[in-house]
């Protein structure tokens, strides 16, 4: 049977229209772009998605899917960081909020983008100031609160002497001034003291008015010949 001459037309436009030049093969699912998916595992983060610095992450990307292989994992972590790989780890050293982005591609080019925001968060001051001195000897630390001072407050000191080497003896004197006061005598002596052992004494003294103040003190140790002498400042402030 012939088709006449305007149906055999009205069908090669309707090809023509319908794009079916390239027919697609039946029973082919057309490839689909893959989905991006980001795992997140922090041991130390307060909440789901913060912790305090440095605050270290997991980072894991293998719940992505394609519908036929991915053959490429990139992750930017925000800190400057740029990685590859199904698992990556890092460490945000600094305050701040951080966005990391995961983008995925398979084998045709196509690609996928999965984010996940963090907040890394200013760790709270270490509750205790400590000053140091050494010498050859000995290592001498003074311990007070680290926290604002405030007048009439009395508070606790402590003194620690850790030993370099063997020591046979060793004295020490805190000196403070106004106006810092205690009621004690502030003389704290040892004999023997072997190398890596430490010694701590606490003492309390009272903050009698605002202002800057010094917290002086000097020791000596020795060993069989063989002396050496320290002295360790701290200032004090009371608004």
């Amino acid at each position: 049977m012939k088709l006449s001459k305007h149906l055999s037309l009205a069908i090669l436009t309707a090809l023509g229209l319908t794009g079916c030049t390239q027919p697609v093969r039946i029973g082919e699912k057309p490839d689909q772009p893959p989905i991006a998916a980001i795992t997140f595992q922090c041991a130390t983060c307060q909440s789901e998605r913060s912790g305090l610095a440095p605050l270290k992450i997991a980072l894991d990307a293998s719940a992505s899917t394609d519908d036929r292989e991915i053959i490429l994992i990139h992750w930017s972590l925000g800190n400057g960081r740029e990685a590859t790989g199904t698992r990556v780890e890092t460490t945000y050293e600094r305050p701040g909020r951080y966005e990391i982005k995961l983008t995925v591609y398979d084998q045709k080019g196509q690609k996928s983008i999965a984010k996940v925001e963090i907040t890394v968060l200013e760790p709270p001051p270490p509750p205790y100031r400590i000053e140091r001195a050494e010498n050859d000897l000995m290592i001498v630390e003074r311990v007070l609160p680290n926290r604002t001072l405030k007048v009439g407050e009395t508070v606790e000191v402590r003194l620690r002497v850790t030993a370099k080497r063997d020591i046979e003896y060793f004295f020490w004197r805190e000196l403070p001034a106004y106006p810092l006061t205690s009621p004690e005598r502030l003389e704290f002596m040892i004999l023997w003291l072997l190398k890596d052992m430490t010694k701590e004494w606490s003492y309390s003294v009272t903050i009698e008015d605002s202002g800057r103040s010094k917290l002086d003190g000097d020791g000596r140790a020795a060993w069989r010949s063989e002396a050496a002498e320290l002295a360790l400042s701290t200032i004090v402030e009371v608004p």
